[in-house]
């Protein structure tokens, strides 16, 4: 089997023309996202193939190896323009021999030029149609099905800047605050808590002059509700209409954004059986499966303070973090309290990653150290931002950095050697002139 991934998929759902929330550009962001496929070797077996659009780094794939992570791996050799990795295999006239030696290809997620590169190939993979995807992964998709299956949901579709103000003022008044968020918002990107009448006008404003210029308004509007924890279920679905239960993951958010996983405590997926959840699974999956889509579903839900459950707060579609991180979770952690998640970093040279992981491992912090616990380095092309020995930037300004991402799964036998490790990785990644972010 051929794995193959764009991550970012909410952007290539998302309708041209739509409104958009403020928010910050980050030219950076890119690269990075890019370089994300390399997470996907959590989900290869020895005999798969990964293919990533940047090199693989050499003492990378050793250690991987080392733990028991055994896969091939190819780079796709694409031009660094175009970020949709299958609309750049798709486009170049010929044919790669080396993906031309696999049968099937599983992609990430159903984008543009995904069947495209299917029907290039002649791969016998079945995927559901990307209309059907784009439209089952909307948040008002989400927001409509809760509705259906459950006669209420605390989502509110609205459809114009003046929509936003009215049902905006009438949720200020009942709860503290409100939270607007984009149909295909992602990972902190396109949610917006507003805690003032002010607040809101000024981006009801912001949304009036885009509309002005032609631009079509949908968001979803909420009360800011309080929320013990976050945690979402992984399952799929075949093309028959059967599915399949694969795990439970807790969500670890920061201001919305997401910033990791881990396993589901016992106690909690008890609760969720009296609750009547893994029901509304069922009718969700069914559903979802009525309206064309089946594949690999990760639907997120949330427990608030007073005890009530929240089966549907968004459905993915896809492939997910959660998945990844419960594929880890099954293959490595062997007991012990495993998370996956990340750092944003800076770095102003590119390291010898190999040494790196060598002084990590000569300090226990690497995985396994003696007590069968540490930390697994998942993506040095992320934490590189995709660039290579010979084409990191040579000059930089002073007090620059380029910015990466440093994805990891953690291995502990609590939260408190969990907070240790990550302290002591800090520390030796600024010993190596880097920067920590967060």
């Amino acid at each position: 089997m051929l794995f193959a991934s764009t991550f970012d998929s909410e952007t290539y759902w998302r309708e041209e023309g739509s409104s958009r929330l403020p928010f910050i550009p980050d030219p950076s962001r890119s690269r990075t996202v890019m370089a994300m496929d390399e997470l996907l070797v959590a989900l290869c077996g020895p005999e798969d193939t990964l293919l990533t659009r940047f090199e693989m780094d050499e003492a990378h794939k050793a250690y991987l190896s080392h733990i028991g992570l055994h896969f091939t791996q190819l780079s796709a050799n694409v031009p660094i323009h175009e970020p949709n990795l299958f609309r750049a295999l798709s486009e170049i006239p010929e044919t790669d021999g080396r993906l031309k030696l696999f049968n099937e290809m599983t992609p990430f997620s159903v984008l543009p030029y995904v069947h495209e590169l299917l029907n290039k190939y002649n791969y016998t993979s079945r995927l559901p149609m990307l209309s059907d995807v784009k439209r089952v992964n909307s948040k008002l998709y989400s927001a409509d099905l809760a509705k259906r299956l459950l006669g209420s949901s605390y989502s509110h579709p609205v459809l114009s800047a003046d929509e936003l103000a009215t049902v905006g003022r009438e949720l200020m008044e009942l709860s503290n605050g409100i939270l607007i968020k984009d149909p295909f918002g992602v990972a902190g990107k396109g949610n917006m808590l507003l805690k003032t009448n002010t607040s809101l006008e000024r981006i009801v404003s912001y949304l009036r002059k885009q509309e002005q210029v032609g631009s079509s308004t949908a968001f979803l509007v909420e009360p800011f509700l309080d929320v013990e924890y976050d945690f979402s279920c992984q399952f799929s679905i075949d093309e028959s209409g059967s599915y399949q239960i694969i795990g439970l993951q807790q969500i670890i958010n920061r201001q919305f954004a997401y910033v990791g996983s881990q396993v589901m405590q016992e106690t909690n997926s008890q609760t969720l059986i009296l609750k009547g959840y893994f029901d509304v699974i069922e009718k969700l999956a069914s559903s979802l499966n009525k309206d064309g889509y089946f594949g690999h579903v990760c639907v997120d839900s949330m427990i608030l303070r007073d005890g009530t459950l929240v089966p549907i707060v968004e459905i993915n579609a896809r492939q997910s973090m959660g998945l990844i991180s419960h594929r880890l979770g099954q293959r490595l952690e062997n007991g012990k309290y495993g998370t996956f998640t990340f750092r944003a970093v800076g770095s102003r040279h590119r390291f010898d990653y190999g040494q790196w992981l060598r002084q990590l491992n000569d300090d226990g912090i690497l995985y396994p150290n003696n007590a069968g616990e540490g930390i697994v380095p998942l993506s040095p092309a992320c934490l590189f931002a995709g660039y290579g020995e010979s084409d990191y930037p040579k000059a930089l300004s002073e007090g620059s950095f380029i910015k990466g991402r440093l994805y990891l799964f953690v291995i502990a036998r609590d939260v408190q050697e969990h907070e240790r490790l990550i302290s002591m990785l800090r520390e030796r990644f600024e010993a190596h002139g880097g920067k920590w972010y967060g």
